[in-house]
């Protein structure tokens, strides 16, 4: 397979079809959740003081005590089902934030893993404190818990990245999710707003923070594995390097001076692979050089 035959570096502007073919992950569970949203409403959902669920939320939402009877569908279903309008608002505008640059670094289809299994870790928290009595027993729904696993996933990788603080002050965004984590942990003993899921928020952040700390690659673990590279949403992308370090551009049809005399595609080729399945923050400055030539290059050629 040659560099021209890879998702990386297809045209874009070939159509809404084919765009919404190159979606990444991040687009997709934002689109799917608001998809659900609209469809609960369609199916009966209505909000007073509190929700009354219709069908889709009545068979999907998350109940400590269906759960126990053997629906443990539940844990994960009700990430996907929302509240109120702001509530849903306000968790795909972290993850649209937030979402895509996790996925870049990880691969889409390990980025879907992580948020699904940070939704499911988070209900399981919230069941195990329901049942030990720790908290009110009570039904629940929302992508909380997995966006704020998000959140702590984001800032331990870059924890100085400046964030508007209620959209006017400018924080680093390890304040901002410790303050949010503080919060929760408050709400979970008591002093905080009833009706909120205090608990599963803890456990998204708990989940987020352990997958940093343990450095596990869900789709490494599976049988057979999955490919950890993102949908073709994602195309080439060129690192620039320091002005200083570039060199002629290669003509073409000549091999990249890196010290392999291997031809440029295939040292592309192997580059491409390792961003698929490591992502681009395990290039080393020599497999970036490589990239910036190869893009390059290939202006050249179809111009």
């Amino acid at each position: 397979m040659g560099i021209h035959d890879r998702d990386y570096y297809r045209d874009a502007g070939r159509g809404m079809f084919d765009a919404w073919g190159r979606w990444g992950v991040t687009t997709w569970l934002i689109v799917v959740t608001s998809a659900a949203w609209v469809a609960q409403l369609a199916t009966g959902d209505r909000f007073g003081p509190g929700l009354v669920p219709g069908r889709l939320t009545a068979a999907a939402i998350y109940d400590p005590d269906l759960v126990l009877e053997g629906q443990v569908w539940r844990l994960v279903t009700c990430v996907f089902l929302h509240g109120e309008m702001f509530h849903l608002f306000f968790n795909m505008l972290a993850l649209y934030f937030f979402g895509p640059r996790l996925e870049d670094r990880y691969g889409g289809a390990e980025f879907l893993l992580f948020y699904l299994l940070a939704g499911t870790f988070a209900s399981v928290v919230m069941f195990a404190a329901q049942v030990a009595g720790l908290d009110p027993p009570g039904r629940a729904l929302g992508a909380s818990g997995a966006v704020t696993a998000v959140l702590v996933l984001y800032a331990c990788h870059y924890p100085r990245q400046q964030v508007l603080l209620f959209f006017v002050i400018p924080v680093p965004i390890w304040l901002v999710v410790v303050l949010y984590v503080g919060l929760d942990a408050f709400g979970a003993f008591g002093a905080g707003q009833p009706g909120v899921a205090y608990t599963a928020h803890l456990g998204g952040a708990l989940f987020g923070l352990l997958y940093y700390q343990t450095g596990i690659r869900f789709a490494s673990v599976l049988p057979g594995g999955l490919p950890a590279r993102r949908p073709a949403a994602t195309r080439l992308r060129v690192v620039p390097i320091d002005p200083d370090e570039a060199d002629t551009p290669i003509p073409a049809g000549e091999a990249v001076p890196v010290g392999r005399d291997e031809p440029l595609e295939d040292r592309v080729n192997a580059v491409l692979d390792k961003v698929s399945r490591s992502g681009q923050g395990s290039l080393t400055a020599e497999e970036r050089e490589i990239l910036f030539r190869a893009s390059e290059h290939y202006k050249r050629r179809r111009k």
